[in-house]
């Protein structure tokens, strides 16, 4: 099995700024923060492995949010 990189993700005008906004909330829930900092890290191109090690959660759920 071939390991290929993951492409960058492409956000729409305005989304980082919310999705940023997440991450530095006191008041959102954990998950959403966890959510919102996986398809950050996948838009500044890094590896679902590397988000994974970041992040603290398993290859695959990086790679289910990416796909969502």
């Amino acid at each position: 099995m071939v390991n290929r990189p993951a492409p960058g993700l492409v956000l729409c005008e305005g989304d980082r700024g919310e999705l940023e906004g997440l991450v530095r909330s006191r008041s959102a829930r954990a998950g959403l923060v966890r959510r919102a900092r996986i398809v950050l890290l996948a838009a500044d191109g890094l590896s679902n492995t590397e988000i994974a090690r970041r992040v603290g959660v398993s290859r695959t759920t990086v790679v289910e949010w990416r796909d969502r």
